[in-house]
């Protein structure tokens, strides 16, 4: 029988048990990844650190918007942007 069919019909008191069976008798790595999906879903990792940047990093992106905003860097429309990011040119197209 499928996996997740078996999941379908069981009640929340039997997942549990069976996690923390699974939790009970796992190995390091079998708990550090239910660790991590536990943690992501309840969402208390600090977002702070997620998206810190570093003074370099700041330099540069203040660099970047001053080349931008003087005109010298390049721009890219919304279709050119697809087409770089895809890898696609006109000839892909045809």
């Amino acid at each position: 029988m499928n996996c997740m069919y078996k999941l379908g019909y069981m009640g929340t008191i039997e997942m549990r048990t069976k996690l923390h069976q699974y939790i009970d008798s796992g190995d390091d790595k079998l708990l550090k990844i239910m660790y991590v999906v536990a943690k992501e879903y309840n969402d208390e990792y600090d977002d702070s650190e997620e998206y810190s940047f570093s003074e370099s990093d700041m330099r540069q992106f203040e660099e970047r918007k001053q080349k931008r905003l003087k005109g010298e860097s390049k721009t890219y429309d919304w279709e050119e942007a697809k087409k770089i990011i895809t890898g696609k040119t006109q000839s892909d197209e045809l």
